[in-house]
């Protein structure tokens, strides 16, 4: 979250499965991030099951393929407080993009789209 003095705090948060709400994480969900943080640093897509970087599709016995996701495939919801005080959230593709905004290099709703 950004404050109007320009200090940029950032808090991870989570979904949570039963109600949909968004709080904090607990002790093994934060490892998890963590975890996951650090793979990201790594540039190197990581299958979010196994941890297998660059996950290759793998053949089932009825014949159809399965193909793990990546880090590479999360979202980010990403809440921003505006300067009239009222919280903004965009959904985001990748980290990066996600701490761009979190930072304030780019402005939540950026009109030109692949600034989004």
């Amino acid at each position: 979250l950004c404050t109007a003095a320009g200090a940029v705090h950032a808090q991870r948060v989570v979904r949570d499965a039963v109600t949909g709400e968004l709080r904090a994480p607990n002790a093994a969900e934060a490892a998890q991030l963590e975890a996951l943080n650090a793979a990201t640093r790594s540039r190197v897509p990581r299958g979010l099951l196994t941890g297998t970087p660059n996950p290759k599709p793998i053949r089932l016995a009825d014949g159809s393929d399965f193909l793990e996701n990546t880090d590479a495939d999360l979202n980010y919801s990403v809440v921003v407080v505006g300067k009239d005080g009222q919280l903004v959230r965009q959904c985001v593709g990748g980290a990066e993009m996600a701490e761009r905004i979190v930072k304030g290099r780019v402005t939540a709703f950026a009109k030109n789209p692949l600034e989004r």
